[in-house]
């Protein structure tokens, strides 16, 4: 079994996961056995799990992998964000992503963005800016697969599509995502080539009860931080809506495309498409709920709620540390 090892008696006592694991079995009036014999009915991930061991995870002598909490969470109707939102050293950590002090680690792709003060906004169908940046999006991306074949305007139900930007400067746009939710059915095929982005939005209003899915088809940022700020807007409204049981990154982004490996994510296909008399190569990842909460990239992004990551933001202005 894998477990993360703690040694300051300090940080055992105070553990989130062990504070959490004591509730639930104290809520639920259960022995350590008891809980033993739950998990290893849940998942094979417990096939040898004993009562010695849950000890000591309660007692922060070690704790169990982020894919193991994840199960456990999952079975008690819980969440590792909300555990971890009451860990300081891990919204440290996830801090740290926003607010990257190193110049070496502040490299930005922007001709005009030299690590500025920036906000991030969401924007939908009736900001005037809207198109204009869904335009702007498809032209940064060239995703064939968000791809239109009528006009913008003519399009109905585009409100489904949700933008997040971030502006620095003079309102220069230095980040952008762009995701919608839909049913795992619809993303497969997607991600398959057989439909593409309009039909799935005409479908979305026959099926919208149906939801499980978040399909990002863009993300993407100046720095490394400003892809982070993005990245944290949809994956903690992701973490929000218990209903969403997937992700699913849909890009030709070759940044974000390298983050996404870097984070151990394995593509579920890659497929070269041809564009305008160009080859394109689109990568799509699809995840469980459970992955994204056991992957420690996307779980310190999850956690970061939309105050906090203004608050990350102002204090990035007012050359603060969290």
């Amino acid at each position: 079994m894998t477990f993360t090892n703690y040694s300051d008696a300090e940080d055992q006592k105070a553990h989130v996961f062990s504070t959490f694991l004591k509730k639930i079995r104290s809520n639920n009036s259960i022995s350590q056995e008891q809980l033993c014999l739950q998990l290893r009915q849940h998942s094979s991930l417990f096939y040898n799990l004993d009562s010695i061991t849950v000890s000591r995870w309660e007692r922060g002598v070690n704790i169990p992998s982020l894919a193991k909490q994840a199960e456990i969470v999952e079975l008690y109707d819980d969440e590792l964000t909300s555990i971890y939102s009451d860990d300081k050293q891990f919204i440290r950590e996830s801090s740290e992503l926003i607010m990257e002090t190193d110049p070496i680690n502040q490299k930005s792709n922007h001709p005009y963005f030299r690590n500025d003060n920036y906000q991030i906004h969401t924007i939908d169908i009736d900001d005037e800016s809207f198109y204009l940046v869904l335009k702007m999006i498809m032209r940064y991306e060239g995703n064939p697969t968000i791809n239109f074949e009528l006009p913008l305007e003519m399009l109905d139900r585009l409100g489904d599509l949700k933008i997040t930007i971030a502006t620095a400067f003079n309102r220069q746009i230095i980040g952008h995502c762009l995701f919608l939710t839909s049913t795992t059915k619809a993303t497969l095929e997607l991600v398959n080539f057989t439909t593409n982005l309009e039909n799935i939005i005409k479908k979305n209003i026959h099926n919208e009860s149906q939801h499980n899915t978040m399909l990002v088809l863009s993300s993407a940022g100046a720095t490394k931080q400003v892809e982070n700020s993005i990245m944290s807007t949809y994956i903690n409204k992701f973490s929000e809506q218990k209903q969403l049981r997937f992700m699913c990154f849909s890009t030709s982004n070759g940044s974000l495309i390298k983050k996404l490996n870097k984070a151990k994510l394995e593509p579920f296909k890659v497929k070269n498409i041809e564009l305008l008399q160009k080859t394109v190569q689109v990568s799509s990842y699809i995840i469980t709920r459970s992955e994204v909460m056991a992957n420690r990239f996307l779980l310190k992004l999850a956690v970061i709620t939309p105050m906090q990551l203004n608050d990350f933001l102002t204090s990035v202005g007012k050359g603060k540390n969290i």
